[in-house]
C-alpha cells in the first residue's frame, strides 16, 4: 500500500466518521449537511500537484468568513447555538480539506474532526453515534501514526537537506509513494491497539457519570399523534396508529405481564376534565395533585399520590407499595410533554428532581417533569380494579345533585338536546352507576365503529356529529362521548390520553411502547373506590399495531431496539444512579466469587491436612529423581572442542559486525545481505564479503583454522571501524 495513499484514506475516513456523528440526529440543516458532503467528497482530488492552491487559497477564506457570519446570525436570531456551530464546523473542514499541502494542514484537519464529534455527543443521541464514534477511534488511531511519520519526513528530510519545493516534487513525494513503509499488518496492528483505548474509555466513562444534556435540547418540540397530545381536539390531525416507533420502554415486575401474549396495559398520561367545542383541557377549577415527596439521596424524589381508602403520607407507604404495587422501570423519550406515564392506577413515582426547574403544575392526580431529553424514572401501580359489587354499591354523586362547581360534571351548553336524549334513553332503568357506566360503553363498542379516516364535522358539534352523522371515529371520539354522556346522566367523569398494550422484546425482558399506541379513555370516580378506567372504544380496534409477531424481521426489528435501548440506558441515560446500580451488581458477583473461593480454599485446606503428608514425600522423591537425572546427564556430556570454540567465536565475530552495518531480515542470507550492501556502496561492505565467506567455512566446512579465525578478526575491526566512520 502506497504510504500517501494510505494516510489520505485513513484520514478522510475519520473525517468523515467524525461528520456522520454530527448530523445523525438530525438537528444540523440539511442543506449544510448535503453541502458538506459533497464538498468532502470533492476535497479528495483538490490537492498539488494537481491543483495550485496558491491561487484559490483565498477562496476558502472568503467562504469560511462569510459561514461564521450567517451561522452566527442564525445563532443569535434562533438561540440554537450548538446546531449552528455545528454547521460552521462543517464549512471550515470543508475549507481546510480543500487547501491541505503539509503536515500542518492535516493536523487542523484532525483537530475539527475532534470537535466534529465532541458536538455529535450533544447532537446526536442516536446509537448510530455509538457505531460513528468506534470507526473515529480504530481510523483517527491509523491517521495520526502515518500523520506522525508523515512530519517527520517533511521536518527532518525535506527541510533540512534540499530546497522544499524541488523536495516536496522529487524526494518526499518518491517516499510518500513508497508501497514499503505501511502494510496490512501495521493496520491490523495499529487497529486492535486502538481497539484496547475504546475498552479503556468505555471503563473511565462507566466510572464518571455523563452530565445531561438537557441544556442543549431545551425547546425543542416532541411528537404529536392520534390518542395522545397535552390536550385534546377532536377532528384534529397527528400521525396514523400505524407509527411504529418506540417512545417508551417499560420493565414491569408483575410476570402476568410478560410476553406476547401477556393482558394489555393502560398506560396513563395527561388527564383532562374541561370540554368545550370539541376540545379537552384542564380547568383552573380542577383539583390539584395531591401528594407527598420524600428526598431521597442522589437529589432523586419518590411521590406519593392520595387514593381513596390510602393514606401515604406516614411511615411504612413504601411497604404498602412495594405489597400491594406493581413496579414499573420507565424509559421515556421525548414526546413533547412533561407528563410521566405509568400502568392503570399510580400509586407513588421516583426520579431525578430538575436542576433549577419550577416545578409544573399538576393537577387531576398527574404527576409532571421537565424533560426534554429522554427519562427514567420509576413506578408503582394498582393494575387490578375494584370488584363489581363493589362498584355497583356506589354512587359518584347523589340522584339529582347539581354539577355546578364539580370540574367532573361540567357540560357545556353546545351539548344537543339529542345527545342528552339518547344519553338518558341509554340508561334508562339503571340501578347504579357503575350500570350507567357499562350500558354506556357497551351502547357505543355496539352501534358506533372505528375508523382513522377524519371528516369535518362542517361547524357541528363534534359529539353530535359523531353520535348521529359519522357514526364512526377513532379513540378520542369514543372517549370524550363516553365522558360526556357519562356526565349527563350525573357520572363523575374525566379524560385520559395514554398508551395501550405495546410490543413484548424478549432479548431484554421490556414492553415497547410505539407511538400507534396511543390511546384515549374515559374515568369514572365511584365514592370510596377512586377512578375507574372505562374503554368505550370497540375492542381490538384500538391496538393496529399489534404485540408484535415472530417472524424473522420482527425479530431483527426489535434485537435492533434492544441495542438502541441499552444505548440510552448507559450512555444517554447514564448517570449518578445508573453508576451505583452498576457497581452494585459487580460488587455483588464479586461477593459471589470471593464466597466461592473461600469455599475452595477451606475444601484444600481439609484435603491438605488429609493427604498433604503422603503428597510432600512423594513429590520430594519425585524431585530428587529429576535432579539425580539431571546431573547424571551434564557428567557424561564430553566438553567442548576446539574446534566447537573456534565456530562459536566466528559466529560471534560475523553476527556482531553484520549488525553493525544492517539488520538482515529473517528471509536473507549472509551472502544476500552481503551482496545487497555491496551494491548499495554501503561502508565496510567489500570486508563483510570476505568475512561471510570465512563464516561459511568454518559453520559449514570443517575446523577453522588459527590464519582464518585471525583474518577474521581483522575483518571485523575493520567493519566496526568503517561503521564509525560513516556516522560520523
Amino acid at each position: 500500500m502506497r504510504f500517501a495513499a494510505t494516510h489520505k484514506t485513513t484520514s478522510y475516513l475519520a473525517v468523515a466518521f467524525a461528520f456522520l456523528a454530527m448530523v445523525g440526529g438530525g438537528t444540523v440543516s440539511p442543506l449544510l449537511v448535503l453541502g458538506g458532503a459533497a464538498g468532502l467528497a470533492l476535497s479528495w482530488f483538490i490537492e498539488p500537484p494537481r491543483w495550485n492552491l496558491d491561487r484559490f487559497a483565498w477562496v476558502f477564506t472568503v467562504v469560511a468568513a462569510l459561514g461564521l457570519i450567517y451561522s452566527g446570525l442564525l445563532a443569535v436570531s434562533t438561540g440554537d447555538y450548538l446546531g449552528h456551530g455545528g454547521g460552521f464546523l462543517i464549512i471550515l473542514t470543508v475549507a481546510r480539506a480543500s487547501t491541505r499541502r503539509a503536515a500542518r494542514d492535516w493536523q487542523q484537519l484532525y483537530l475539527l474532526a475532534f470537535l466534529m464529534l465532541v458536538a455529535g455527543s450533544v447532537l446526536n443521541g442516536e446509537l448510530g453515534y455509538a457505531v460513528c464514534f468506534f470507526g473515529f477511534v480504530v481510523t483517527g488511531t491509523w491517521a495520526l501514526i502515518l500523520f506522525h511519520l508523515r512530519r517527520e519526513m517533511e521536518d527532518n528530510f525535506l527541510l533540512r537537506h534540499a530546497d522544499p519545493r524541488a523536495s516536496q516534487r522529487v524526494e518526499i513525494r518518491r517516499i510518500l509513494e513508497s508501497r514499503r513503509i505501511v502494510d496490512r499488518r501495521f493496520l491490523l496492528g495499529t487497529g486492535l491497539t486502538s481497539v484496547g483505548f475504546f475498552v479503556v474509555a468505555v471503563i473511565f466513562f462507566l466510572s464518571i457519570p455523563r452530565v445531561g444534556t438537557g441544556f442543549f435540547f431545551r425547546g425543542k418540540g416532541g411528537m404529536h399523534m392520534v390518542g395522545f397530545s397535552d390536550g385534546v381536539k377532536l377532528g384534529g390531525h397527528g400521525r396514523l396508529k400505524t407509527d411504529s416507533t418506540v417512545v417508551m420502554r417499560v420493565k414491569i415486575s408483575a410476570r402476568e405481564f410478560h410476553g406476547r401474549r401477556a393482558p394489555y396495559v393502560y398506560w396513563r398520561g395527561a388527564v383532562f376534565d374541561h370540554y368545550k367545542r370539541g376540545q379537552w383541557n384542564r380547568s383552573p377549577s380542577a383539583p390539584s395533585t395531591t401528594s407527598w415527596p420524600e428526598r431521597l439521596p442522589g437529589n432523586r424524589e419518590r411521590r406519593y399520590l392520595s387514593l381513596p381508602g390510602i393514606n401515604l403520607a406516614g411511615e411504612g407507604a413504601l411497604e404498602y407499595a412495594r405489597a400491594n404495587a406493581v413496579l414499573q422501570d420507565v424509559w421515556l423519550d421525548p414526546i413533547g410533554a412533561d407528563v410521566l406515564f405509568a400502568a392503570s392506577t399510580p400509586l407513588a413515582y421516583e426520579f431525578a428532581l430538575p436542576m433549577n426547574e419550577r416545578r409544573p403544575l399538576e393537577k387531576n392526580d398527574e404527576i409532571r417533569v421537565r424533560h426534554d431529553g429522554p427519562l427514567h424514572y420509576r413506578a408503582w401501580s394498582i393494575l387490578e380494579p375494584p370488584p363489581a359489587e363493589a362498584l355497583a354499591a356506589t354512587y359518584s354523586a347523589p340522584p339529582g345533585a347539581p354539577a355546578e362547581g364539580d370540574p367532573y360534571r361540567q357540560l357545556p351548553p353546545e351539548i344537543t338536546a339529542a345527545t342528552r336524549a339518547k344519553a338518558e334513553e341509554i340508561v334508562a332503568g339503571a340501578t347504579s352507576d357503575y350500570a350507567k357506566a357499562v350500558r354506556l360503553r357497551d351502547w357505543l363498542q355496539t352501534n358506533l365503529s372505528y375508523t382513522l379516516d377524519l371528516r369535518d364535522p362542517d361547524g357541528r358539534e363534534p359529539i353530535d356529529f359523531f353520535l348521529f352523522d359519522r357514526k364512526a371515529g377513532h379513540c378520542e371520539y369514543f372517549a370524550s362521548a363516553f365522558a360526556i354522556m357519562g356526565r349527563v346522566v350525573g357520572l363523575r367523569t374525566r379524560s385520559v390520553n395514554g398508551f395501550l398494550g405495546g410490543e413484548w422484546n424478549e432479548y431484554d425482558g421490556y414492553i415497547a411502547v410505539r407511538a400507534g399506541d396511543a390511546h384515549s379513555w374515559t374515568e369514572v370516580y365511584f365514592e370510596g373506590q377512586g377512578w375507574v378506567t372505562f374503554d368505550a372504544t370497540p375492542p381490538g380496534q384500538a391496538d393496529r399495531l399489534g404485540r408484535g409477531s415472530g417472524a424473522w424481521s420482527a425479530k431483527l426489528r426489535r434485537w435492533f431496539d434492544t441495542l438502541r435501548f441499552q444505548w440510552n440506558k448507559w450512555v444517554i441515560d447514564y448517570d449518578l444512579t445508573q453508576q451505583l446500580s452498576l457497581f452494585r451488581s459487580i460488587g455483588k458477583k464479586l461477593s459471589g466469587g470471593g464466597r466461592a473461593v473461600s469455599g475452595a480454599g477451606k475444601a484444600v485446606t481439609r484435603f491438605a491436612k488429609r493427604w498433604g503428608p503422603l503428597l510432600g514425600a512423594i513429590a520430594l522423591l519425585g524431585g530428587l529423581g529429576w535432579y539425580w537425572r539431571r546431573t547424571r546427564g551434564r557428567r557424561r556430556a564430553a566438553p567442548p572442542t576446539r574446534a566447537d570454540r573456534e565456530r562459536s567465536e566466528l559466529a560471534r565475530l560475523y553476527e556482531k559486525a553484520a549488525r553493525r552495518l544492517a539488520q538482515r531480515p529473517a528471509a536473507v542470507t549472509p551472502r544476500e545481505l552481503a551482496r545487497q550492501l555491496a551494491e548499495r556502496g554501503a561502508a565496510g561492505a567489500a570486508q563483510l564479503e570476505e568475512l561471510t565467506e570465512i563464516y561459511y567455512a568454518g559453520q559449514w566446512g570443517g575446523a577453522v583454522g588459527d590464519d582464518a579465525l585471525a583474518r577474521a578478526r581483522v575483518l571485523a575491526a575493520d567493519i566496526d571501524a568503517a561503521a564509525r566512520a560513516a556516522r560520523r
